[in-house]
């Protein structure tokens, strides 16, 4: 992404990429899953016996559908929680 200093990043990226590009952020879409720690998760996360984290990926896409943004976070599942909204607008 053009123009990503310390200073857009401390300030939001997501701004600009909205108002200093002119990109418009239209939807992103989230999976989470449950899989087996692997040896990093095991250095990092401090597991002990437990074997299996969640797992949230993020992708991000632009008006045209264009993929802006992947993220994965990996999570134990003793500090996990899954909480969801959904709001239906009639037409």
């Amino acid at each position: 992404m053009p123009g990503i200093t310390v200073e857009v990043a401390r300030r939001s990226i997501y701004d600009h990429i909205e108002h200093d590009l002119g990109i418009t952020i239209a939807m992103s879409k989230r999976t989470i899953t449950v899989e087996r720690a692997a040896e990093l998760d095991r250095e990092l996360l401090d597991l002990g016996d437990i074997d299996y984290l969640a797992v949230v990926t993020s992708q991000t896409f632009d008006a045209q559908g264009l993929l802006i943004e992947r993220t994965q976070s990996r999570h134990r599942p003793d500090h996990f929680c899954f909480r969801d909204t959904a709001v239906r607008h009639r037409v």
